[in-house]
């Protein structure tokens, strides 16, 4: 039986030149770079059967393979020319020979269906039509031209597959079944949808990933794991061909397969006739259809009216029209829900083409009010269906800004001079946000073992699993290496907290006797939800505002220092370039456009090699056990370890030197060649090194991140988010790094200034610092392999 192993082995024992295979082969091999540097020092690979994935062929083109497209049947024989002396970029086009007469007959949606007309050189075996009165083949093949080239055509698919429907629009499934076949956990997929409003698709896992499909928890873990593949697709679909996630439907038959290894369409979809019945009353039911939609929708009374009904029945709670319906609990499955009530009302109700809402318009329109003024504007034709500009964005931004910087305080406390000899004398007061975090731990171990502190407020949100805040911060402590007897000191008051409450949600009391006895403050949480919009962060940010008038109201004879800590992705587009580096100063809004949070934090991991796993970098060295090859950079990475940076936390918070309105860098004053770092992973698990767009390239064919050596069941909660979810976030991070080419840093990042930062931190000014190094980077792998994001082996 051919294998793909097999003929590999074969090729290369009798050093073939050219290979011919089937697609499925090719697609294979170019999962393994060692497969693909031989294949480049070919003649090439020659392929027949069916249109190979486009990412895949640019990906192999790239790498210096030569691939060959070579379309015949058995009604005509060969139709193309079998090894042109060049293809390049243009692999998958191909012209028809002089002994081939082809009449291309033009559709409605720019393809053409090839008719091969019999001449005296070339006479098809079927002859089942008639050109200008010639005998020809109607060959039901579609094909698209070159955009530039007169003469180069490429292969669609087949008039059969084509899919119309109820709108009297086609879906053309076979690009959009391969791009979901390059999932690795996919064997083959089949969308349907004829005679349907929207299509859907029946998946067949692989073996090593079948599960019984009864099992609704398995099922919903697969549509996740596969999903981030499914958006990829939605990005290449037209809208009438976008897939939701509740139009994947359960395997509940095996799937029939040809010679040629591919699915046999018709008679799947035909199998499944029930199960797609069954699919789409699903999905029509998950709609609130017993509440009736508005007579009119440009009323906005009668559009709130009914949004606000579709809310509070699917939440099954009150909900006011201001409220950010994500901060009162709705979760993804609830905000679908709403989705396709609002949907199939439009729908029912108006010639408006609700298609439109291929992604899911409730993160970006989280309340009742901006859920209204959203439809209603739409259906007017007074917006563009959900897209927002980096203008619109930057106005939210600035009249957020706005909002939470009206009517400060003035601090009129003085007089208080004991205060300051008790600061002075040992007696600082700090509270601390966010001491659960990985940073959190190391800052609160610092701040209990300081000769200058005699308190910690350590304050952080209501846990939603039930366990106690004192269960929290040991789990913390444990995780992190430190031993949670530090617990016990009395310098530490553990607090459960709503920053954005009135009081922190503290008893009056308590906040009372912070008010005269807290000298600083070290901010450090942040809520991370990477679906979110601005709108949804605003409670971090009222929590910020409730933070600064805390401080500006200290009975104190001076307000509490303030110590904020933001993120590296704030200067997600900014453009220095070369050796320029960023300034320790405000930016502009547009710097930080992108999402709502990044995983970035210019944090390594800490002294036992704890490292966040939901992180970007924890996750761009997963993709080696599926990619077998991880980016290098000979750039530097200014890279810095928890406990460094907690030191220089604290200094810069306690020095007497801080003004106010002060920014500073927390970067590493002494960065390393990321290429150090990288050789001691490639070492470890035996990966090869490219270049980082020979890395994304693979990256972007897989098209999701999920190592086979992972167990599919759901990762434990204090291993963070699955993987898939993971990704799902990173690869729009990734894309962007890959942009930035003349970044000065490693990996799209630019050099920060740290001139301030060196001179108000000794820990930073220390000429014999420590930089990261190799037994660091063991350390990360170690702690990875223990949380199982690592297998022991890449294999």
């Amino acid at each position: 039986m051919p294998t793909p192993d097999g003929l590999f082995r074969a090729a290369k024992a009798t050093d073939s030149d050219v290979i011919f295979c089937v697609l499925t082969f090719i697609e294979v091999w170019s999962r393994s770079p060692e497969y693909v540097k031989w294949l480049a020092t070919r003649g090439g690979v020659l392929f027949g059967g069916g249109p190979l994935n486009q990412e895949v062929g640019d990906s192999l083109t790239a790498a210096g393979v030569s691939i060959f497209n070579l379309y015949g049947s058995t009604e005509g024989g060969i139709m193309s020319t079998m090894l042109p002396a060049e293809v390049g970029r243009d692999w998958n086009y191909f012209r028809f020979p002089a002994l081939v007469t082809p009449e291309m007959i033009p559709n409605d949606d720019n393809t053409f269906e090839l008719v091969m007309v019999a001449n005296e050189f070339c006479r098809p075996s079927v002859l089942n039509t008639k050109v200008g009165g010639i005998d020809a083949y109607s060959t039901s093949d579609l094909f698209k031209s070159h955009p530039t080239k007169s003469g180069y055509w490429k292969v669609y698919g087949l008039t059969d597959d084509q899919i119309m429907h109820s709108t009297g629009e086609k879906t053309n499934p076979g690009p959009l079944e391969n791009i979901l076949n390059q999932n690795p956990l996919v064997l083959s997929s089949v969308i349907f949808g004829r005679g349907r409003f929207q299509v859907g698709v029946i998946v067949d896992p692989k073996p090593d990933y079948r599960f019984d499909p009864t099992d609704e928890l398995k099922l919903s873990e697969f549509r996740n794991k596969i999903w981030p593949t499914v958006e990829h697709m939605n990005e290449y679909a037209p809208q009438r061909s976008r897939l939701f996630k509740e139009a994947l439907s359960k395997l509940s038959k095996p799937f029939t397969y040809t010679a040629k290894s591919t699915a046999r369409r018709q008679v799947i979809i035909s199998d499944y006739d029930e199960e797609i019945s069954a699919l789409y009353d699903t999905v029509e039911e998950s709609a609130q259809t017993a509440i009736p939609p508005p007579p009119q929708w440009d009323i906005t009374m009668t559009v709130v009216k009914f949004i606000r009904q579709i809310v509070i029945a699917v939440m099954s709670t009150d909900v006011s029209d201001d409220d950010d319906i994500f901060q009162r609990g709705c979760d993804s499955l609830q905000a679908t829900w709403i989705r396709n009530s609002l949907l199939r009302a439009i729908r029912d109700t108006t010639q408006f083409d609700a298609r439109k809402f291929a992604g899911n318009f409730m993160y970006s329109y989280p309340t009742i009010a901006t859920l209204t003024t959203f439809i209603t504007n739409l259906l007017s034709g007074n917006d563009d269906g959900g897209d927002i500009s980096h203008a619109r964005i930057v106005d939210e931004m600035r009249t957020m800004v706005s909002k939470y910087s009206q009517n400060f305080l003035d601090h009129c406390h003085k007089g208080h001079e004991a205060s300051h000899s008790a600061e002075r004398s040992g007696g600082c007061m700090v509270l601390l946000t966010g001491s659960t975090g990985a940073l959190g731990c190391y800052l609160l171990v610092q701040l209990i073992s300081h000769l200058d502190v005699s308190r910690v407020y350590a304050l952080n949100r209501k846990s939603p699993n039930g366990k106690t805040l004192i269960q929290r911060q040991e789990g913390a402590l444990l995780e992190g290496g430190f031993n949670s007897e530090i617990l016990q000191s009395k310098k530490i008051i553990l607090c459960e907290a709503d920053l954005a409450a009135d009081c922190f949600g503290l008893p009056h009391a308590s906040y009372q006797e912070m008010q005269g006895s807290v000298t600083h403050i070290i901010h450090n949480a942040w809520s991370v939800d990477f679906n979110l919009t601005l709108k949804t962060f605003e409670s971090n940010i009222k929590g910020l505002r409730n933070l600064i008038d805390f401080s500006l109201s200290s009975t104190l004879s001076r307000p509490a220092r303030l110590l904020y800590t933001s993120s590296i992705g704030v200067f997600q587009n900014t453009d220095a370039h070369g050796n320029s580096v960023l300034a320790e100063k405000p930016i502009e809004p547009e710097a930080a456009i992108g999402t709502g949070y990044t995983e970035s934090k210019w944090l390594s991991g800490g002294l036992n090699g704890a490292w966040n796993v939901n992180e970007w970098v924890p996750a761009l060295i997963q993709s080696g056990s599926i990619l077998g090859l991880l980016p290098d950079d000979h750039k530097p990475v200014s890279w810095i370890s928890l406990d460094i940076a907690a030191s220089s936390l604290v200094e810069f918070c306690m020095s007497l030197n801080l003004p106010p309105d002060h920014i500073v860098h927390l970067v590493h004053p002494h960065p390393v060649h990321r290429s150090s770092l990288a050789s001691v992973v490639s070492s470890e698990y035996s990966v090869s090194l490219v270049s980082y767009a020979e890395w994304l390239a693979a990256l972007e064919q897989k098209a999701v991140i999920l190592s086979e050596n992972v167990d599919n069941k759901q990762i434990p909660a204090e291993a963070g988010l699955p993987t898939h979810l993971r990704v799902q976030r990173l690869l729009p991070l990734f894309r962007r790094l890959a942009a930035k080419e003349t970044s000065s840093e490693a990996m799209g990042f630019d050099s920060l200034d740290i001139a301030e930062a060196v001179a108000l931190s000794p820990t930073l000014a220390d000429p014999v610092l420590p930089q990261l190094g190799s037994e660091d980077v063991k350390g990360w792998l170690a702690y990875w392999r223990k949380k199982g994001l690592l297998p022991a082996s890449f294999s």
